[in-house]
């Protein structure tokens, strides 16, 4: 299921750009109105949190992938994300473990434990993190602006 929702998450990356990228240009013409300010912190909260949730979504994806492909088929062992380890390790595989939060996908040795299969999913996580991150700053930077509206609002 996460697999077709990548899917769906990697069709709606390039709208998410052309649109950001719209906002963007209306933003720099002439004959803005005068909360343009406020409107855009709103709008990049939330394009930030929607282009974290697209992140999340295909890094979904990509681990649900990853597992499938190394439970069934031919060439299927050791998981493709696995096949990087060093000769010594790969050696003592005996299995796999997908991670959905946070993404990752670990290479399960013989003793129990566990070595990181890819380093792929560390920067799809980053990327969810930091979009996150950056529309949570945005909805706080419009509450102190409502805020100081209101306070500039009541002195007068």
């Amino acid at each position: 299921m996460f697999v077709l929702l990548m899917y769906a998450a990697i069709l709606a990356a390039p709208l998410w750009a052309i649109a950001v990228a719209v906002k963007l240009i209306s933003v720099a013409l002439p004959g803005r109105r005068p909360d343009w300010g406020r409107d855009l912190l709103r709008w990049s909260a939330a394009m930030a949190a929607a282009a974290g949730v697209l992140v999340y979504v295909i890094g979904l994806g990509a681990v649900q992938w990853s597992a499938s492909e190394a439970e069934s088929g031919a060439g299927s062992s050791p998981a493709e994300p696995c096949r990087d380890l060093a000769p010594g390790v790969l050696a003592r595989l005996a299995g796999h473990e997908p991670s959905y939060f946070p993404l990752g996908f670990d290479c399960v040795l013989d003793d129990g434990s566990t070595v990181t299969g890819s380093d792929g999913y560390a920067w799809l996580n980053g990327l969810a993190a930091g979009f996150g991150l950056a529309a949570v700053l945005l909805v706080l930077a419009v509450g102190f602006l409502d805020e100081r509206r209101a306070r500039a609002v009541s002195r007068t």
